[in-house]
């Protein structure tokens, strides 16, 4: 549970809700055990055709007889104690005496309590019929009814605003450290287990959050304003009636154990469901050239089948708990019933003999009613509680989970303070880096490389040959095992990562693209983007050629990932976005893999302008993107194996001629 407090202290920010919750909840107890203390005077005064004045003139009347009994049976006892024979046996009577003391000083206050304090109210308000007096019980029991109505609504959209704020901010926080993440945590994290904790597992802490400031609070207080009450009548029995707490704390314990386990379980079955979800109707294309739907169905069936066998599982947790706590307090209440009526019966004090004194004076039935009206009362919070249990497990393993999954100090580190990262005019320049995405497997191997300011760069090569690796550390979304990556003479690791990636623009072979319009698409590499700087990019990327036939132009809406546009529309709409971006580094990705060749023939002459005041590196498998290149690399295993001008790598390298044969 020690994760769900952290939730639970980022919730304080909105103290006066939850002022209001509690006081509400303290409100609604309080009423809780007024509305069933008017069982009182219904038994003792209404169906005994009583009315209140009757009833504590009686009252008054039988406590003076009771003290005038045992005044004489006190004078009896001290005869005896005088007269006894042994010591023993004036022991015996100094116990009775001193019980009897004890009993005639309560009967003297009580009579008190009844002639100066209650007699003196109830003459002068009460009702003077039976039937009257039941009245007011009535009017007084529905205007308490109603006054809990309205705090119990009150309490409810006050927890849920806390709850829902909270679990808002908590979104906030851990989407923006999503975000931040390393990219070899978010390649191990996966999207389905993102969407889960962001989703399903939030979702599960607003739940945990409004039990706590709702029932984990009220029904506790309800308990315990009925218990008091119920001390009130006897302090002695009440202990007696909980004997089994201890019991049914520890099994709600055990139950708690084995429903974290079993969320935790039910996570992971969730997050399975949303991968297979995600895989399947990202490559719905995929899955149905293949024929594979009845493979997927029976996947996403394991997937599901898991997730429920895990909900069941925690059903049948839950589902133990209120038996447990129905049982325990039926033995508990069964427990006081025979004490309580034991001394009511035999007008006694005292349990086993006199060892256990219960009261100071006898309990009478109607006290004993109320005594167990109000067990009853503590009895329906207890169980309302068990759904308490389940929902806070539940939504402390979600913050586990959370906390373990993005409480992580990144391996990107942001230095403090960082080196100021200087507009790129030098060079960019790799110095014997080492790099393994898995333990013990270098895709780089001791690599070095200078790259001149304005030089634009061809890296071609084999499959797995460390090329977008190269990239992927220039942008530092990972960092070296061992070397270093400079830009102008200053090692990466020493300044921003932001400050260094507004230098550059990425274009890559599957170009991503967001839902809305070509123009936002476009827009989303310059955030202050005008109009003539958007149509100057797209002009670059050619998007006219297809825009134009579109209804809506640039405000055509192109759905999920672009998937209104062919592949290599997707392309130019990201070539476009990264033009705006006026990056100081410019990195094509097989940038225009998915074009055709008249097409891409129009974007070289546009870029060709583009590029002569930036660094452009260009990884392809297309013979025509080097038409571009000033220099090419030819990268094996992780190394250089070539370094020159296109047209040397042509006439000397034998892997560039295995990669682009002259008829390529």
């Amino acid at each position: 549970m020690k994760p769900f407090f952290r939730a639970i202290w980022l919730s304080l920010r909105y103290k006066w809700s939850i002022a209001g919750a509690v006081t509400c909840a303290v409100m609604i107890s309080l009423l809780w055990s007024m509305s069933i203390t008017t069982i009182y005077p219904i038994v003792v005064v209404v169906l005994q055709d009583e009315t209140a004045v009757t009833w504590v003139d009686g009252e008054i009347r039988s406590t003076y007889e009771n003290i005038a009994e045992l005044n004489t049976e006190i004078a009896g006892l001290q005869q005896s104690i005088a007269t006894a024979t042994d010591a023993a046996t004036a022991s015996r009577f100094s116990l009775k005496l001193n019980i009897k003391q004890d009993r005639l000083k309560s009967e003297v206050k009580r009579a008190g309590y009844f002639e100066n304090t209650m007699k003196p109210v109830i003459d002068r308000y009460a009702p003077d019929s039976a039937f009257e007096t039941l009245t007011w019980a009535i009017g007084f029991l529905l205007l308490v009814s109603i006054l809990k109505g309205f705090f119990l609504v009150a309490s409810s959209w006050l927890t849920a605003r806390v709850a829902s704020r909270t679990v808002m901010d908590m979104r906030r926080i851990y989407y923006r450290q999503a975000l931040e993440l390393d990219q070899k945590k978010i390649d191990g994290i996966g999207t389905s287990n993102i969407i889960t904790h962001l989703a399903h597992n939030m979702m599960m802490v607003n739940g945990g959050l409004m039990m706590f400031y709702g029932k984990c609070i009220r029904e506790p207080l309800k308990m315990v304003t009925c218990l008091v009450c119920a001390a009130m009548i006897s302090l002695p029995l009440l202990l007696i009636s909980m004997v089994m707490v201890p019991v049914g704390a520890a099994l709600v314990n055990l139950v708690s154990r084995r429903m974290k386990n079993s969320t935790q379980s039910e996570m992971k079955g969730m997050s399975s469901v949303f991968q297979s979800l995600i895989e399947t109707f990202s490559g719905v294309k995929t899955v149905r050239i293949f024929n594979r739907e009845r493979t997927e169905r029976r996947r996403f069936k394991a997937c599901a089948d898991l997730l429920y066998n895990m909900s069941l599982r925690i059903s049948l947790y839950d589902s133990l708990l209120r038996p447990i706590t129905e049982v325990l307090g039926i033995i508990s209440i069964s427990i006081a019933l025979l004490a309580g009526a034991w001394l009511v019966l035999n007008n006694q004090t005292h349990l086993f003999g006199d060892w256990l004194k219960i009261t100071d004076t006898p309990l009478k039935p109607n006290q004993l009613i109320l005594f167990y009206a109000l067990l009853a009362g503590a009895s329906d919070p207890v169980r309302k509680m068990t759904e308490v249990v389940n929902v806070l497990v539940r939504g402390g393993a979600a913050c586990d989970n959370l906390i373990k999954t993005y409480d992580q100090p990144p391996r990107i580190d942001y230095p403090r303070p960082p080196v100021p990262m200087p507009v790129h005019r030098s060079n960019i320049e790799f110095k014997e880096v080492v790099f393994c995405y898995k333990p013990r497997t270098p895709v780089l191997r001791r690599l070095s490389l200078n790259i001149p300011h304005g030089q634009t760069l061809a890296i071609v090569g084999g499959n797995g040959s460390g090329k977008t690796t190269l990239v992927n550390l220039l942008a530092r979304f990972y960092d070296p095992n061992r070397g270093s990556v400079h830009v102008d003479g200053v090692n990466l690791k020493k300044v921003n990562p932001r400050k260094l990636r507004r230098q550059i623009a990425w274009v890559t072979q599957d170009s991503h693209l967001f839902q809305g319009t070509i123009r936002e698409n476009i827009a989303y590499g310059c955030r202050n983007a005008t109009e003539e700087q958007i149509m100057a990019a797209a002009n670059i990327a050619r998007l006219d050629d297809f825009v134009d036939k579109f209804e809506d132009g640039y405000d055509t809406i192109i759905g999920d990932d672009g998937g209104q546009l062919s592949a290599g529309q997707r392309q130019r709409v990201a070539l476009a976005r990264a033009v705006i971006a006026d990056p100081r580094i410019f990195i094509l990705d097989e940038a225009t893999s998915q074009i055709d060749g008249r097409t891409e023939t129009l974007i070289h002459e546009e870029l060709v302008e583009f590029i002569k005041s930036r660094t452009t590196i260009i990884i392809t498998h297309r013979r025509s993107s080097l038409e571009l290149a000033d220099r090419v690399i030819v990268m094996q295993d992780g190394r250089i194996a070539h370094d020159s001008s296109v047209a040397e790598a042509d006439a000397h390298s034998l892997q560039f001629q295995h990669l682009f044969s002259k008829s390529a």
